[in-house]
Order: structure tokens, then sequence, then C-alpha cells
């Protein structure tokens, strides 16, 4: 799973996450190295820890994420070489000194995060910055931001939006299209720094450090910093995206799985408030039972996190449901169809035009795929984070809209499917 991440960072560093056809055959390729993965342990395959080569392939992977990144810009290739050699020191066994290098090259990826969005991207072009910005100011002056308070920074026919989403007067008929625990979170981003984009830093940096946590020495160093340095995150943050926070609230997830599991119920319905796409996962939560766990726990799972999900965003809804339902559900639906997406359904659409039923085909093979994974289920926080990506990757990799935000969710989510299968890492803790 760790050579699943890789590929996808790598796919994604391409291109920027755009349609085009190297990266396309790289990110198939990670998805049958994780379908592989998978369908391994459903066989009965058993967890192993990484041997020394997959130490080392793993370091040398970091190396070349850190060197495409410190070329990113002279602005943050200093400190980008600091936390990349901070993450390569992780195959060695620091003991004592583990820690305060784990907490350097966070902080080093922290300032030079800080640095990218102050000095290179201080305001990107981007509705998904001003969605946030605007809708964190209008709730701070009591303004409810799922109504239409939004302006059209594109062009009147602009590309990005589909049919009713532009008004004659060039303002938008939706209002924040992001759940309210995505606002939440950046909150104190907005009133503290006056930018939203410090909060996905911090989002970053904390997975990273709960990666390394969990995943014990070495192992879990390396991993992280594998997905801390993944080449496309200065396009990810400085775009204000919001799935770093997604990342944080299935990392919340796994921890609770692994280290505390009277909190998992509470984790899941904050992933499940987080993103609309988080719905997919939902099926797999199966895989988090213990082993001598019924259907009743199983449901109690799911209650207790459908509740917390509602208790944080009912609120918004019976603000005004009808805007919220527009904002958050139906305009996922009203979104066009882009020929810039790194999807396979780009060169479907244009070598089989007619043919009907093609829009249908990312939803058909997201349910194949869970079938695929449920079909033998393995009751471990491992395969779960595995499935979830494999799931995911399919999706993404057939619809109509998918970039390297998307993507991104899925180099966490498969990174923790790597250190949750080492044995290396502290055990299970079921209380």
């Amino acid at each position: 799973m760790a050579a699943t991440a890789w590929l996808i960072g790598f796919a994604l560093f391409w291109n920027r996450g755009f349609y085009g056809r190297v990266p396309l055959v790289i990110l198939s390729i990670a998805i049958l190295v994780c379908a592989g993965a998978i369908l391994r342990q459903a066989a009965g395959g058993r967890d192993r820890a990484p041997s020394r080569a997959w130490y080392w392939t793993v370091a040398g992977g970091l190396i070349v994420q850190a060197v495409l990144l410190s070329a990113t810009s002279p602005v943050v290739s200093g400190a980008v070489v600091v936390a990349g050699m901070c993450g390569a020191l992780q195959i060695l066994d620091l003991r004592a000194w583990r820690t305060p290098v784990l907490t350097l090259g966070v902080a080093a990826f922290v300032v030079a995060a800080i640095a990218y969005i102050r000095v290179v991207v201080a305001a990107p072009p981007i509705d998904v910055f001003m969605f946030q910005q605007n809708g964190i100011a209008a709730l701070l002056h009591g303004v409810n931001p799922y109504t239409a308070i939004y302006p059209n920074i594109y062009e009147p026919d602009t590309m990005f939006y589909g049919p009713g989403v532009v008004d004659a007067s060039n303002r938008l008929t939706i209002g924040l299209p992001y759940p309210p625990a995505s606002l939440a979170m950046i909150l104190p981003a907005f009133v503290i720094g006056g930018d939203c984009r410090y909060a996905e830093i911090a989002a970053a940096a904390a997975t990273a450090g709960l990666m390394a946590f969990v995943g014990g020495p070495r192992w879990g160093g390396l991993v992280a910093f594998l997905f801390l340095l993944t080449p496309i995150v200065f396009w990810i943050i400085p775009n204000a995206y919001t799935e770093p926070l997604f990342a944080l609230t299935f990392s919340l997830v796994m921890v609770s799985a692994l280290r505390w599991r009277r909190a998992l119920p509470y984790a899941l319905g904050l992933f499940a408030a987080t993103k609309q796409y988080s719905l997919f996962s939902l099926p797999l939560t199966l895989m988090l039972l213990r082993p001598s766990d019924g259907w009743r726990e199983w449901v109690r799972l799911l209650a207790i996190a459908a509740a917390v999900a509602v208790a944080v965003t009912l609120p918004f809804v019976w603000w005004d449901p009808g805007m919220f339902i527009r904002s958050v559900v139906v305009f996922q639906f009203m979104q066009p169809f882009r020929t810039d997406s790194l999807s396979h359904l780009v060169w479907m659409f244009k070598l089989l035009p007619h043919v009907p039923f093609l829009a249908a085909l990312p939803y058909a093979a997201m349910l194949t795929a869970l079938a695929v994974v449920l079909w033998r289920p393995v009751r471990s926080a491992a395969h779960f984070a595995a499935a979830a990506t494999l799931v995911q990757l399919v999706f993404f990799a057939l619809s109509r809209q998918a970039f390297s935000n998307y993507y991104y969710f899925t180099i966490a989510t498969a990174s923790w499917a790597a250190i949750a299968a080492s044995p290396d890492r502290p055990p299970v803790r079921h209380a």
C-alpha cells in the first residue's frame, strides 16, 4: 500500500492532476497494486513486518518526492530538504532521537508550506479559496454561509460550472458547497491568521504526526513522511482544497480503531460530516468491528456516528434547508463533465461518444469495487483503509470530474493502510 501511495503522488505530479496518458497509466497501475494487496489479505495472507528492502525502497521514494517538491520554488527548497532528510533518517533506529527528528521534519514542512502560501501563492484565483474565505467571513457576521452570497470569479460562460449555477448578474446561485464540519475546522485559522489554508497545513502535519505515532519506529515515520511530502502537496494546500481536512478526520478514525476504540463512533461521525463522498466508506466500516462483534455492534457504531454527523450538520440545515441541500448535495450533480479530468471517462467519451450510460459508469464501478472488497471482508483497520482506497480510486478514475485534490485523499488512506498492516506498530487496543 505504500507503493500505491507513492504511485498516486507521482501520477498527480506529472501533470498536476490533470488529464494525460502517462499519469492515467501510472494511476491505473496504482489501482492494480492496491487491488492486489486487498485480494492477498482476503485470500488469507498474513501481515508481515516490512523487509529491509521495503524500508530502503520507501526511503528512496521519499527522497525522490523531496527532490521534486524542493524544485517547486526556491522559497521552500531549504525547508523541504530538511523535512526530507528527517524523513529519510526514519530508516535508522533513532531511539531517543526519534521524536526530536520527527518534530523537526514536520516543523520544516509547516515552515515551507506557510512560506509558499504567503510568498508564492498569496491569493489563488480559484473558487475553492473564495468559498471558504467568504463563507467563514459570512458566518462571523451572522450570515448563513449556505445562501447564494458568492460572486462568480470566472468568466460568465465558464466551463467550471454547469447550467443554472451562474445567474444573469454573474453571481452564483449556490452557497458554500462544503459540509459544516470542514467549515468549523478552518474557523480558527481564519480568525487567527486570516487565511483558511493555515488549517489545511495544520491538518496535513497532524495527519503525518498521527501516522508516525501509531505506526511506531522506523516504518511509521517513513510512511508518514511519504504522505507529508507527496510532490503534489504544494498544489493542494495553496489552492485551499479541503482534502487535508478530510484526511485528518479519516486519521482520527484510524487512530481510534487502533488505539482508542471507545472514540471510534465519534471519530467516524466527524469523518462522515466532513466531505460528501465519505458515504462511500461507510459500508466498509464492517471491517472495523472486532472478530467477536456481531451485527448489533455494527448497527450501534453506525447509529452513534450518524447522530454525531447529524448534530454537527443539522443547525446549518435548519437555517435554510432548501439552500443547504442545493449547495451541498444538488450542486454536486450540476457540475459539468471536465475533459481535463484525470479520468478514463475522458478518452471513453472521445472514442465512444454515442454509447449510452457512460455517465453511470463511475457509480457502477464503485458498487462493483464495494462488492469485491466486501465479498470476503477482513476485520482489520488495515483492510478498511485499503478497501477505502480502492473504492475511492475506482470511482475517481472513472468520474466526470477527477483532479488532484480528490486523489490526495487516497494517498492518505493508502498510507494508513500501509501503517496499520505492519506488525511493527504497537499492538491494537480494544478498550
